[in-house]
């Protein structure tokens, strides 16, 4: 009865050593002689979305007992980024996308000071972006139309 099989899986009786496996060396029992290290506690973040449509609280467990709340994450200006590298120039685009996404980056590892940083980074190379597209566009249309304008002059 001690070694009978349930589910094609043998079962032992309680107080019955398993053998080890062919070949295995058998476990040595506190051979090591030291206990395991202390479990030891990350610093985790947490994000609290606010329903009043404000920024989310950010909250940050640094140590046991001990909570860094610095305020209001700060904006990524992820979508504006990728908006004005699509549609007005790209160069600068690019460099408002690479700052929101360090923005993010930071905001995972609980910088918000650097955060904040970047963030104020992507927003005025988004802010850039949209200039000088609006510049060209509107350098363009200008052009075209006095060209035009010289064009008819010309065949009077």
């Amino acid at each position: 009865m001690a070694d009978e099989k349930k589910g094609g899986v043998a079962t032992e009786a309680p107080g019955q050593q398993v053998p080890p496996y062919p070949g295995a060396p058998p476990y040595p029992q506190g051979a090591y002689g030291q206990a395991p290290p202390p479990y030891q506690v990350q610093p985790t973040t947490f994000v609290f979305p606010n329903t009043a449509g404000q920024q989310p609280a950010y909250v940050q467990h640094v140590a046991p007992g001990q909570v860094d709340h610095s305020g209001p994450v700060p904006n990524d200006h992820l979508k504006f980024a990728i908006i004005t590298t699509i549609c007005c120039f790209w160069p600068t685009g690019i460099l408002a996308i690479l700052k929101a996404v360090e923005t993010r980056e930071l905001i995972a590892h609980g910088d918000i000071a650097r955060a904040n940083e970047s963030s104020r980074k992507a927003r005025m190379f988004s802010i850039l972006a949209l200039c000088i597209g609006l510049f060209l566009f509107f350098g363009i249309i200008v052009y075209g139309t006095i060209m035009v304008i010289l064009n008819q002059v010309a065949r009077h």
